[in-house]
């Protein structure tokens, strides 16, 4: 049987503003995502196999393992991305199998990075010689940070998540030094407690919005601070009423400052904490 296998991995918010809704119902957001792997974290990657075939002979046929996954599995976002590719390039039945490592409901974009990941492996099953342009059309449909993921290197993120700008040298150059520094000198501690589960949709009912006509430092000003001298600056806007609900991430988050981590924030709107250590 024909098949390819990708490993899917996670990402972390630097920082992270939520200004007012916008008139299509989305919050206009601004934040760093960084990129987090076997490479730079003890964070095991998901499992994703995608196969030519399946017993039914047609559609899509979805195989969970690992980590406990809400929901339908032929409502995963894999299957999603297999319908969307479906609709385009009438694909061949097929078979996702996915080994679930990343927690999730944990703000690392787990989900969103299995989605992606099943573009790219059915676009080389078939030879369908997407464009990245288009891979990052179709990954927007599938969710606001899935575009993240086609490329997976640190980014400017704006809009309601879909608006990707690389850190280069158009930030200047103490961007550019910050985001090498971060690449090369520091590792990324991951802590997720299995029974603090956030709700996205209620985290955004209870962060207080930015108004973006009121002065505010841009986060990519803010990082070319000393990584030391984040806390406090490079603010993450879900984690202050979080932790008001779940007082033990607050904890977690100190128990890490103690020990020595030179940055402690929560990503995304929780639950994960993540820590910098340096190497």
């Amino acid at each position: 049987m024909k098949q390819i296998t990708l490993y899917p991995t996670a990402k972390i918010n630097i920082g992270l503003y939520v200004f007012q809704k916008r008139a299509d119902g989305f919050h206009n957001l601004e934040s760093i995502f960084f990129p987090v792997g076997p490479e730079n974290s003890s964070l095991s990657p998901d499992v994703l196999t995608v196969s030519l075939g399946n017993e039914s002979n047609s559609g899509i046929v979805m195989l969970q393992s690992g980590l406990e996954y809400p929901g339908n599995p032929e409502e995963n976002i894999c299957v999603k991305a297999y319908k969307l590719l479906d609709a385009v390039y009438s694909l061949p039945p097929m078979t996702i199998s996915l080994e679930k490592h990343l927690p999730v409901g944990a703000g690392l974009g787990g989900g969103s990075s299995d989605g992606v990941c099943t573009l790219k492996a059915i676009d080389t099953l078939c030879n369908l010689k997407i464009s990245k342009e288009k891979m990052l059309e179709f990954a927007a449909q599938l969710g606001s940070d899935c575009p993240f993921f086609v490329e997976n290197k640190p980014m400017l993120v704006t809009g309601r998540g879909e608006v990707l700008t690389p850190l280069d040298e158009s930030f200047g150059e103490n961007v550019v030094k910050t985001v090498d520094n971060l690449v090369k000198n520091y590792r990324v501690e991951i802590v997720f407690s299995s029974d603090c589960f956030v709700s996205t949709g209620h985290a955004y009912s209870i962060v207080p919005k930015r108004d973006k006509r009121e002065p505010y430092v841009p986060i990519a000003e803010l990082i070319t601070k000393p990584v030391s001298e984040w806390d406090g600056a490079v603010v993450n806007d879900f984690e202050a009423p979080v932790f008001k609900e779940f007082p033990q991430l607050q904890k977690v988050k100190d128990s890490l400052k103690e020990i020595g981590a030179s940055y402690v924030s929560m990503t995304g709107s929780g639950s994960a904490i993540y820590a910098l250590f340096p190497r």
